[in-house]
């Protein structure tokens, strides 16, 4: 077991963001007030369970219905009796997560005001929270007033109201927002309410599940994810396992939310794990989760292993999804794949009936061929020929500068363009030279056949296999992680290695227990 030296940074930055809260009343303070005490008003949830929950019965993550809570908030003097001159506004915030709105008396947006220092009864709703949650109240200095009042508020008044040489937002740093009505700072003293517990969010939560995994709830958060680690080093039904090690990061799969689908992820990692191997477990898996051109990724990662050891426990990096002709046309159906081990080869099985074991199928193949698709080559199709391709002509670069110009729109570039599109054979040769990208075609030979299908496909991390050399030939089958890039709506299938790639008709893929996976060295059990 080994802890990555960003995890270790990510725990010590943790200890310190604990140790900030149990501090708060110990740094200066402007005005007399040393912090903001937030109560949370007890009672039950519908579910019958404390309002907050519990550690060992956590409340549902919440992306669409919000839940409220009531607190109590109270501005404290240095020895905790209440400060009677506090009668600003606090803001009122939870991390992780998002405020979706305040009720109660004297609420405006997300500030409630307190009088005499005290506000009761302030419903807060809250959408997104996750894990140990807290409800955070803070005093920013802000008096939120009507931006249309005449006079305007101080903060858009065009007067420097407190004379310090700064005028209104967002110079003067006493203005947070335009509609705040006193230049002057806050005492930036906060209260944290206890913690509220919700289950953390797993892969598929991550993925953006309840939005057809199109995107993550979660844009530019950092976000813990549950691995479903329980401590047994011996297989499991459940965990987070490690599919694939790529030069930029790696691809894990929840293997025990396979039910749900969207279980699969990308984490972004500027350059290969190097102790990490395909069949490791995570432990723990921390990161910022983003969409890159729709892809979703957890970028700047840190995570803690459970190195696969084969004498403990077998390989779990589940079989791949097969893909039919239908679903490589379908989006929804290959969004529900993305970052997953996925597959197209020649005479699929049927589809299984249980998506958490593809292999388990019904009996009987179905009558397909694979082939890469005929048409790839250096030169450039004939205009006159209405940019046709052809075997060896699908370059559409016509100016030599790396790329295809699609302005003008009737320009050769941009016909040229279309034409490949149009031509399920054809790989575009500057895009395949620049991005590895080529067409994989699949034709159905059933009585009523469907129409060939197209996959793109990404064979650079094979030493051997060439798409230019082979294309028009058949193959048995290609398997990598599916990556997927809005902006051209492309979805690529990245071989992880040479195993991945069958071209020899007569023989099946490996099982994934056994393709792309690799033994430890005593070099890696030296690193440190």
């Amino acid at each position: 077991m080994r802890t990555s030296s960003l995890a270790r940074f990510v725990s010590i930055l943790a200890v310190l963001a604990v140790v900030a809260v149990g501090c708060a009343d110990s740094f200066a303070h402007l005005g007399s007030t040393n912090q903001l005490v937030v109560t949370l008003q007890g009672g039950m949830s519908d579910a019958g369970m404390p309002a907050a929950g519990s550690p060992t019965n956590r409340l549902p993550l919440t992306f669409v219905e919000s839940q409220t809570y009531t607190l109590n908030i109270e501005a404290h003097r240095a020895d905790g009796t209440i400060d009677p001159n506090f009668n600003g506004f606090v803001r009122l915030s939870v991390k992780p997560g998002t405020v979706l709105s305040l009720s109660g008396p004297r609420t405006s947006g997300r500030n409630a005001q307190l009088v005499a220092g005290v506000a009761d009864n302030v419903q807060v709703a809250v959408v997104g929270a996750y894990g140990d949650a807290r409800i955070w109240a803070e005093d920013i200095g802000y008096v939120p007033a009507d931006p249309t009042r005449q006079p305007p508020p101080e903060c858009s008044d065009g007067i420097d109201n407190n004379n310090n040489g700064l005028v209104d937002f967002p110079v003067d740093p006493g203005c947070a927002f335009a509609n705040d009505d006193t230049e002057d700072l806050g005492s930036y003293a906060t209260g944290v309410s206890d913690i509220l517990y919700y289950h953390y969010p797993r892969v598929a939560d991550v993925r953006g599940i309840g939005q057809g995994g199109a995107a993550t709830p979660f844009p530019n958060e950092q976000v813990e994810i549950d691995t479903q680690w329980n401590g047994s080093t011996q297989a499991t039904p459940y965990g987070v396992v490690v599919t694939r090690v790529a030069s930029d990061g790696f691809f894990v799969t929840d293997i025990g939310d396979c039910a749900r689908g969207d279980n699969s992820l990308n984490a972004y990692n500027y350059s290969p794990p190097p102790t990490m191997r395909v069949c490791d477990r995570l432990i723990a898996l921390v990161g910022t989760a983003s969409d890159f051109h729709g892809f979703t990724e957890l970028g700047f990662p840190a995570w803690v292993l459970e190195e696969w050891d084969p004498t403990l426990r077998p390989c779990l990096v589940p079989e791949p999804h097969v893909f039919l002709p239908s679903e490589l046309g379908n989006n929804q159906a290959r969004l529900r794949q993305e970052s997953a081990l996925v597959r197209v080869m020649r005479n699929p099985p049927p589809p299984s009936t249980d998506p958490c074991h593809p292999e388990q199928h019904p009996p009987g193949f179905l009558p397909y061929t694979l082939h890469v698709g005929a048409h790839i080559g250096a030169n450039h199709p004939d205009p006159k020929a209405g940019y046709a391709p052809t075997t060896d002509a699908t370059n559409c670069d016509f100016n030599g500068n790396g790329k295809v110009d699609y302005v003008p729109a009737m320009g050769p570039e941009a016909l040229c363009a279309a034409a490949c599109a149009a031509d399920v054979e054809c790989s575009e040769y500057s895009g395949y030279l620049g991005f590895s990208q080529f067409n994989l075609v699949l034709v159905d030979h059933s009585p009523t056949p469907l129409a060939p299908a197209q996959a793109l496909a990404n064979a650079s991390t094979s030493q051997v296999f060439d798409p230019v050399v082979r294309k028009g030939q058949d193959i048995s089958s290609f398997t990598g992680t599916l990556k997927y890039f809005s902006g051209g709506s492309q979805f690529t299938i990245e071989a992880r290695c040479d195993d991945d790639i069958v071209t020899d008709v007569t023989k099946p893929p490996l099982p994934s227990d056994k393709a792309c996976v690799s033994a430890r060295t005593i070099a890696d059990q030296n690193t440190f």
